[in-house]
């Protein structure tokens, strides 16, 4: 059970949640002195004021989106991407459908909210007919798929709502779209006259209700809380937002505040407007400080109007209309010109240097956590034969044998790193699956492993916050690959402690792994000529991690990266023993898995130690032939290194690799095909590409060619290995 203690939790990556922590980034002293997470779903905040701007072509996506990760990282807060499933307000402990719960002290609500979805829509969003306006960044994606539809002869494209947010979402939309014909469903008793003469004119026909001759459907019908809020027995409104008091607190639980889509204060009837989220911040901040201190809250008075601008994206010149309360102005240009300027100076407070902490964006180089954080390859193995371990420099293996009777083998071997994420439990998650890594590497199956964990010299409480989430991230990943987590060992670190704790954590485990039936581990010395090299994953780790330590990070991208450093390479090395079984032979020759030392670091050991053994046993050298162009990076990988970003440990991964270089191209152990008619930039970047540290990176194997139709649906051939010089 997770101990109760100072932990301020910030759920959702809305608007009020963003300024909140850009101005702690601003006036440090405002911040509570207590540990604080934030927990959301996207990575990235879609302003949603300029989101119609978008749909309309009239600006790029990127210019709307606010990095809630890089803003919590600069806040020095940790972060947490997860969906919340409920919030037991009395117990304080928030609940995630596949992680432990996490306990807190104080709570900020600003989860927003999301489209409300009556009945008559409920099958025709089940058949992907319909789709709701949000989440933003999925329904964006669907309108573009619907651009290849933009002709007279197709259905109509129907909008369905009243409200101002989705008439303006159907003037972007007829500027998307010149020619499809666009219908809005809803009531005309509740719109403005200047409004319904700005559609007729856009030529968006409103209709009372739903034609039977249609395409897909766009709802934008009002917002409504999530199920586990809506089924809280507390005092809400119709939208099933959340009642609190002038505080912002719910009413009856101290400490609990909420603002945004999904609260309303008691007795004043404020319209859905993220202008309130954003007038509550200082009131907000100011009364999050005075409950952790034990202060008397100060009071909110939101304006019984806030001022809303509707842009009517005419194909020409820009204009909008202004609404307040029940006056109406405009349209024109000056209106819309107000509308940009206000919107641009929002987005712009979360792109300024002050936000990075005064930090040098350009050429910065922060010290890289995970695998990038190992010793230079260089200095390990001088260090090793300093100290008379030879083999250990010459023959690496990923794994040791460690006992051996008749039937079975069992190896041994060890990984960790400082933390990479400011998430316990996903770290402990992701450290665990890198160890197994090693094994898999060997074709061997996790059995056992035990943990070495070193936590922040700070508070108790704090500590078994720390220490239980990551044992349960371990626990559970260990089990999940069928082993036992059988026990570890402790320790407090003297250095000094920053915030958040998450990060100042480091995990390393000792995993074990059985061969078993006279099976033989995988090897990096047995290398033949005639082999193929076959990748199971992209690269370029190193780099992605290296961009988010300077506040650059892929917005779209990033969850196919961390997809894949969550999942398990496990059923990879089961297929492979089905397959031999199948086909009555061995598949793999050799194997590796690609980490700290990047592809070609790990490929040169797999090189030498195969020539070391060959040599002994007066067989012909190797040496490997690759195909730049075969590699597979993540996306937004080589936009990055463009940009000249690269991890701490490229450098000395490129030394190494430069005395390779130096060689003549007959001596080299590695050469590129058609080497000689690759320019200098390109043959840089993939190069750098195959220098990258790897964290959770791909398994390498050398095996036949002729097995490369069985594995070519996980695996990519990237090179060959010849005889050599």
């Amino acid at each position: 059970m997770c101990m109760t203690f100072n932990h301020l939790v910030l759920i959702g990556g809305g608007h009020t949640n963003v300024l909140l922590m850009r101005k702690w980034i601003m006036y440090p002293k405002l911040m509570p002195e207590i540990s604080i997470s934030i927990i959301s779903r996207d990575s990235y905040l879609v302003y949603s004021a300029m989101f119609p701007s978008v749909l309309s072509r009239s600006i790029s996506l990127e210019e709307t989106l606010i990095d809630v990760a890089s803003l919590a990282k600069n806040a020095e807060i940790s972060f947490i991407k997860e969906e919340v499933t409920d919030i037991d307000f009395k117990s304080k402990k928030v609940f995630f459908e596949k992680r432990p719960l996490i306990n807190f002290s104080h709570l900020v609500l600003n989860y927003g909210s999301q489209t409300k979805i009556s009945k008559d829509f409920e099958n025709l969003v089940n058949n992907q007919i319909a789709f709701p306006i949000k989440p933003f960044l999925k329904s964006y994606e669907l309108i573009k798929k619907e651009d290849i539809h933009d002709t007279e002869k197709e259905p109509p494209f129907i909008i369905v709502g009243s409200g101002l947010a989705g008439i303006e979402i159907a003037f972007a939309l007829r500027k998307r779209w010149l020619n499809r014909s666009l219908k809005i469903v809803c009531r005309k008793d509740k719109m403005n006259n200047q409004i319904l003469k700005r559609l007729s004119e856009s030529d968006i026909e409103i209709l009372d209700k739903l034609p039977l001759n249609h395409g897909k459907i766009l709802l934008c019908t009002g917002n409504i809380s999530p199920l586990w809020a809506q089924k809280k027995l507390l005092d809400m409104d119709s939208k099933g937002r959340f009642i609190t008091n002038k505080n912002l607190q719910l009413k009856n639980f101290s400490g609990i505040f909420a603002t945004g889509d999904c609260a309303a204060i008691e007795l004043s009837k404020t319209p859905d407007s993220g202008i309130y989220a954003v007038k509550a911040v200082d009131t907000l901040s100011n009364n999050i400080y005075r409950a952790i201190k034990g202060k008397t809250l100060k009071k909110w008075f939101p304006q019984k109007f806030g001022l809303q601008i509707v842009n009517l994206f005419p194909r020409k010149n820009p204009k909008a209309l202004a609404i307040y309360g029940d006056v109406v102005f405009g349209p024109s240009f000056f209106i819309w010109s107000l509308k940009n300027k206000l919107d641009r100076d929002f987005i712009k407070k979360f792109r300024s240097i002050e936000i990075m902490r005064g930090k040098e964006i350009d050429n910065v180089m922060n010290d890289c956590r995970g695998c990038a954080a190992k010793i230079p390859q260089g200095v390990l193995n001088k260090s090793l034969i300093n100290a008379n371990l030879d083999s250990f420099a010459s023959s690496p293996e990923d794994s040791a044998e460690i006992y051996k009777n008749d039937e079975d083998i069992i190896l041994q071997s060890v990984d960790g790193f400082p933390a990479l994420l400011s998430d316990p439990w996903l770290n402990a998650k992701i450290t665990t699956l890198h160890a197994c890594s090693d094994l898999w590497s060997c074709g061997v199956k996790l059995t056992s492993a035990q943990a070495l964990i070193s936590l922040p010299k700070v508070d108790s409480n704090s500590q078994n916050y720390l220490f239980s989430q990551c044992l349960k991230g371990i626990k559970s990943t260990v089990e999940d690959q069928g082993g036992k987590l059988v026990g570890g060992h402790t320790f407090e670190t003297r250095s000094l402690v920053n915030k958040p704790y998450s990060l100042e954590m480091e995990i390393s485990l000792t995993v074990q792994g059985v061969l078993q039936k006279g099976a033989k581990p995988w090897l990096k010395s047995g290398m033949q000529i005639g082999d193929i090299l076959l990748m199971s994953r992209p690269l370029g780790v190193g780099i992605f991690f290296a961009a988010q330590m300077q506040n650059i990070n892929l917005p779209t991208d990033s969850d196919v990266i961390m997809k894949n450093l969550v999942k398990s390479q496990q059923y990879l090395i089961d297929q492979i023993y089905l397959y031999q079984d199948q086909f009555g032979e061995l598949f793999v020759n050799a194997a590796t898995d690609i980490t700290g030392y990047g592809f070609l670091g790990h490929l040169k050991e797999m090189i030498e130690s195969s020539n070391l053994s060959r040599r002994k046993n007066n067989l012909a050298p190797i040496k490997v032939l690759l195909d730049l162009f075969a590699f597979k990076a993540y996306p937004g990988v080589f936009d990055l290194i463009k940009r000249n970003i690269r991890s701490t440990l490229f450098e000395s991964n490129k030394e190494i690799f430069d005395l390779i270089l130096k060689e003549k191209l007959c001596n080299r152990i590695i050469s590129f095909e058609k080497e000689n008619l690759i320019d200098i930039k390109t043959l840089n970047e993939r190069i750098s590409l195959l220098l990258d540290p790897q964290t959770c990176g791909p398994l390498l194997i050398s095996c036949n060619p002729k097995y490369e139709n069985v594995l070519k649906d996980d695996w990519y051939k990237v090179g060959e290995v010849k005889k050599g010089s």
